[in-house]
């Protein structure tokens, strides 16, 4: 967040640019979270809800904020020296990707893993009009 702030300014007054902020599979998705890591999981998908004001806050000045979940043996793994797999410079064509002119869109989460990548969001069911229609079951008690 300070960094985006520190370079909002400039990036502004350019007509445009690239952030690239960091997310977690150990955040987004249920059966990756691990143990002893709240913290960082719940910093980690803050992170989301920050790319999607920013991209909105970016996109009339031509910035354009994405999210990269990046997956590879690294200390958090508990992995010391050269890993088998999963090696960071796999993610790095995605990161150069979200940080280039040829990216346009804002607002998402580029999962990296071992040279694959596949993007994705959160998004508001079809046909839900939020607040006042979810298109979900009503209940108008605790027994309901």
């Amino acid at each position: 967040l300070w960094l985006a702030q520190a370079a909002w300014p400039a990036m502004r007054d350019a007509g445009g640019g690239r952030i690239v902020i960091t997310t977690s599979d150990r955040a987004l998705y249920p059966q990756y979270a691990q143990r002893g890591l709240s913290a960082y999981a719940m910093g980690k998908l803050a992170a989301l809800g920050l790319v999607n004001v920013l991209a909105l806050e970016g996109a009339t000045h031509g910035i354009v904020v994405n999210a990269v979940s990046p997956v590879a043996k690294t200390r958090m793994w508990g992995i010391d020296g050269e890993p088998d797999e999963l090696h960071p410079e796999a993610v790095a064509h995605g990161v150069a990707y979200l940080a280039s002119p040829r990216c346009l869109q804002g607002g998402w989460a580029l999962r990296a893993s071992n040279g694959q990548f596949h993007a994705l969001r959160l998004q508001e069911a079809e046909h839900v009009a939020y607040p006042r229609d979810l298109r979900a079951i009503s209940a108008d008690s605790i027994e309901a």
